[in-house]
């Protein structure tokens, strides 16, 4: 429902923007950039001054740079001591889709990804699901529900995977809804389906792989239903943008069969390389479900975000075209070829502005309060000791590389929040106690890369653990860490 609202709102602003030609200062925009040696291995240790950004051509200032890859493993904690630099993640989730599947190429796309994880080392970050022919998601390895604990597996999920898969193949195997020859229906269930797995994996902070191994949909074709031709090319870059401002990386893998068939329902590719324009991923042709899998995993830990801020833009739905560069010799980098100017949802500037006066969270530190795991684009240290008045002291330190430098362009929306969420014996949180602003004095006074910040809470019997969660308005960006209360 969420998903499918915000659509909606999307639609009217697209709409109004075009009907009004208005010209409006863009929000930062935010680029995941993937960077590879000649050896295809990630490029570590480059710099904000390695690179130049280009948008239409024209240079633009890069206004955030950090690199969010594989790291040295960060210094342990001190006693009494938590921080989340450990739980860095780098999630990718393989969607397979049956409801696009023309031709019964089921059994062999599930060979084929099977062979890919069967002997993956490290499962902790994969997850997978079966978009079946009636448009639902059924998981075979889920991600974590919100408001859940998760735990370590003890070896990985992915040994027994051929028996899963094929026995998820097996029981999904029978007949089609009567309507799915319709491309308006198919389109519209694969639209659903995407979004609802788009909001599933929103709930992990930072750059996340989709790995979608389709027959996609013609981009446009004549409906049954409606008796008409329908193009679906501005719906298409409508969701693409979605998925996009989600950091939702998609790796599209065009399948087909061999021989004759290899053209049935496969007339695709423009369909499909709107979401690897868009998001900054690669489109891999048939039969390649491993090498995709691998590449973004890959392309995750060479990973670096870069943030700037676009020229003045007429929220008119036309595309802009971006290009980054970098000085290294012999670095490729992978990221997104554009975007098209249409007005987002809901500023974080708005959410943050209005968070105080209603009490209620930013989205970003709201899913970040019910999310199995913490959030990891801000690095947070925490601590807590007792006060001498019956009360908790939190000390919170934030590392400032992880923030927008300040000041922000709109100092409005430029705030740092800090959110202290409680929980008690279960995983859902059950008070919201504090969210408070950084004044400029603390963004100015940052000493040693850090923030430090003081917050005193009320001993409660009940509270188990308190989640801290950092937010950089303008940025996007969310940190958390997870304290529990000992007693």
């Amino acid at each position: 429902m969420k998903c499918a609202l915000a659509a909606a709102i999307l639609l009217c602003a697209f709409l109004r923007g075009a009907d009004s030609q208005e010209t409006q200062n863009a929000p930062l925009h935010r680029l995941n950039v993937a960077a590879l040696d000649a050896q295809g291995h990630p490029a570590t240790g480059l710099r904000s001054a390695d690179f130049r950004l280009l948008e239409d051509g024209k240079p633009r200032d890069i206004a955030f740079f950090r690199f969010t890859g594989d790291q040295d493993p960060p210094a342990k904690p001190g006693e009494g001591e938590y921080s989340n630099r450990a739980a860095a993640r780098h999630p990718t989730v393989i969607l397979i889709d049956l409801l696009t599947d023309r031709i019964l190429s089921d059994w062999v796309i599930g060979q084929e990804v099977a062979d890919a994880l069967k002997n993956t080392e490290s499962s902790e970050d994969l997850y997978l699901y079966i978009l079946t022919a009636r448009g639902e998601l059924y998981p075979i390895h889920p991600l974590p529900k919100p408001d859940t604990e998760t735990m370590p597996a003890a070896e990985p999920w992915t040994r027994n995977i051929a028996p899963m898969l094929q026995g998820a193949l097996r029981r999904l195997a029978g007949r089609r809804p009567v309507d799915d020859r319709d491309i308006q229906v198919r389109f519209d269930l694969t639209v659903n389906a995407l979004r609802d797995l788009a909001s599933r994996m929103a709930q992990i902070s930072g750059r996340k792989n989709l790995v979608w191994v389709t027959h996609g949909n013609p981009i446009a074709g004549y409906s049954i239903s409606g008796q008409s031709v329908v193009d679906f090319t501005n719906p298409l870059r409508w969701l693409c943008e979605e998925l996009e401002r989600a950091q939702i990386v998609m790796y599209p893998v065009e399948q087909s069969m061999a021989g004759a068939g290899a053209a049935v329902g496969t007339q695709s590719a423009e369909f499909l390389e709107e979401f690897t324009g868009i998001t900054g991923g690669r489109l891999y042709s048939s039969d390649r479900a491993g090498a995709a899998i691998r590449q973004a995993r890959t392309d995750s830990r060479a990973n670096y975000q870069i943030a700037y801020y676009p020229g003045p833009l007429n929220l008119d739905g036309k595309h802009h075209k971006i290009r980054v560069i970098c000085g290294r010799k012999g670095v490729h980098l992978q990221t997104e070829a554009g975007f098209y100017a249409v007005a987002p949802v809901v500023s974080p500037g708005h959410l943050a502005a209005n968070a105080l006066r209603s009490r209620e969270l930013p989205l970003e530190v709201e899913t970040a309060s019910h999310s199995p795991f913490d959030a990891v684009e801000i690095g947070i240290r925490a601590s807590v000791s007792p006060d001498p008045i019956d009360a908790m002291l939190f000390q919170i330190h934030i590392d400032t590389a992880d923030l927008l430098p300040r000041p922000a362009r709109d100092p409005a929306a430029g705030k740092v929040w800090v959110a202290f969420v409680c929980y008690g014996e279960g995983p859902k949180p059950v008070a919201h106690p504090g969210l408070v602003s950084l004044t400029t004095e603390q963004l100015a006074a940052a000493k040693d890369g850090e923030i430090e910040v003081r917050y005193t809470m009320p001993l409660q019997q009940a509270l188990r653990k308190v989640r801290a969660i950092v937010f950089d308005a303008e940025l996007g960006a969310a940190g958390s860490v997870t304290i529990p209360i000992q007693r």
